[in-house]
């Protein structure tokens, strides 16, 4: 056997090796499915719960169009106008941030071809609203990266708005983690997930055969650039814990023309953005002594160069924060900082990326049923004061 296949065949080895070794901690994990009369498995070997225990409100729904993933095919809703629709999840008291996954699909489960839309909140500070209608009516997720900072539980709550329709949530997810992922994070901030996605490969979740520990889901990765795939360094603990199946795979680059990623942005307005590219070099052959320069641009400004070795399967993780970036895209530009004229022949690819926005929850609205008191007593003082 030749020493390329024996290379080969280590890599596989070790690829199955690495993908059992390391496997999620589930025991502080929330995992609600909404409408659902049952406790059930997913298929994402974790027990999904009934709602029942969680809120007083509401009713369950069956949805018509049904989905591939069982908690998607119930959900809840709100018909009331009540402003205390509400799920208390009881959680750790110790300040741990959670990534927090709600899951919405309307699938037609009121006959009525109308797709709502209603605001979310968490902890009585608004999070987003949330419009069902979008990715095409097909199930999205809204998720955060949330600091628990000495609560028993969270409270998310749905509220109507003006011509909305009637809220509707289909599933809860809650995962404790720590401060090795995401390190350069504000621990005491909350992030909104603007993107994750698994560039030239498949959709990846957390399940039996892949090392996905914090239940984070890679969408699959579209774009027009040529897709490659090969093996990725074994190193147990790179940063943010990228699976191995999302790394195994990526877009290549190209000497001549750059790679230009372009992610929707839900708001229009200034903010700050933290957002994490995962470069490998999955084609090169092995040698540990060239190296290669990246450069990056995000909107057209430049966020400086970074330098990348040759060794084969090598993963690269680069994380640009804060970045201020405004709606409705953000475009981000990677090149290889080399001339035609170069007889370099190392074409890293691009695995992953994921683009985060912050969140000030302190500075957040307020939900509107905590103003019911103060406006009364305002209207009352204005009286008072300039009243005849």
């Amino acid at each position: 056997m030749n020493t390329a296949l024996w290379i080969f065949f280590a890599f596989f080895a070790l690829q199955l090796l690495s993908s059992s070794s390391e496997d999620a901690d589930t025991t502080n994990w929330n995992a609600i499915d909404c409408g659902n009369d049952e406790i059930s498995f997913g298929d994402n070997l974790f027990v999904w719960d009934v709602d029942a225990d969680y809120t007083k409100s509401g009713s369950n729904e069956l949805v018509r169009t049904k989905t591939s993933r069982g908690e998607f095919n119930t959900l809840r809703a709100f018909p009331g106008k009540s402003k205390h629709n509400c799920y208390n999840v009881p959680i750790e008291t110790q300040r741990i941030r959670y990534i927090i996954s709600l899951g919405f699909y309307y699938g037609n489960y009121d006959g009525l071809f109308k797709p709502p839309a209603f605001d979310l909140f968490i902890n009585n500070k608004k999070w987003t609203t949330v419009n069902t209608s979008k990715n095409d009516g097909e199930p999205f997720y809204e998720e955060i990266i949330y600091q628990n900072k000495g609560s028993v539980f969270f409270k998310i709550c749905l509220v109507q708005i003006k011509d909305g329709g009637v809220p509707i949530i289909n599933s809860i997810e809650m995962m404790n983690i720590y401060d090795e992922l995401y390190p350069k994070m504000d621990t005491n901030a909350t992030y909104n997930l603007v993107t994750r996605i698994n560039l030239g490969g498949s959709e990846v979740r957390y399940g039996s055969f892949n090392d996905e520990i914090y239940n984070r889901i890679w969408s699959e990765g579209v774009t027009p650039y040529a897709s490659v795939s090969g093996f990725s360094d074994f190193d147990p603990t790179p940063e943010n814990h990228p699976p191995i199946p999302v790394m195994d795979d990526g877009i290549e680059f190209n000497a001549s023309s750059p790679i230009t990623l372009i992610t929707d942005l839900p708001q229009l307005s200034p903010q700050s953005a933290y957002i994490v590219l995962y470069i490998s070099n999955l084609l090169s052959p092995y040698d540990a002594n060239k190296t290669v320069t990246i450069k990056i641009e995000i909107n057209n400004e430049d966020q400086g160069k970074v330098e990348m070795s040759s060794y084969y399967g090598k993963t690269t993780v680069v994380t640009k924060y804060p970045v201020m970036v405004s709606g409705p895209t953000i475009n981000i530009t990677v090149s290889p900082d080399w001339l035609p004229s170069d007889d370099s022949s190392f074409p890293p690819t691009i695995a992953a990326m994921e683009v985060f926005t912050k969140w000030d929850s302190d500075k957040s609205a307020a939900a509107r049923q905590y103003f019911s008191f103060a406006c009364p007593m305002m209207m009352i003082l204005f009286m008072l004061f300039f009243g005849a």
